[in-house]
């Protein structure tokens, strides 16, 4: 039986994943994923490496590349829009 981490681990290295769409399919709430992904961050296992696929307004398109947090934007920077995709997440190899 695996861990939460370990079944995040590898659900992230099948594709990117939001922290919605890990939180619907492992069935626990979205906070609990962020401190779950920090881990993983951290240490994401021997050879790999975590990577975030930034958020992108839809209004204007901006990127938020230089964002660290995991945590998703509440609005764009530069047109205000709240209408954003979230920031997708990755296990890679090195």
């Amino acid at each position: 039986m695996q861990t939460i981490r370990q079944a995040m681990r590898e659900l992230l290295r099948d594709e990117p994943l939001s922290a919605l769409e890990l939180s619907r399919q492992l069935s626990i709430p979205e906070k609990e994923v962020y401190d779950h992904l920090q881990h993983l961050a951290r240490a994401p296992g021997e050879g790999l490496r975590f990577r975030i696929l930034p958020a992108v307004c839809r209004q204007c398109g901006f990127t938020f590349t230089k964002r660290q947090r995991l945590t998703p934007p509440s609005r764009c920077p530069v047109c205000r829009s709240q209408s954003l995709k979230r920031p997708r997440f990755a296990i890679l190899p090195r």
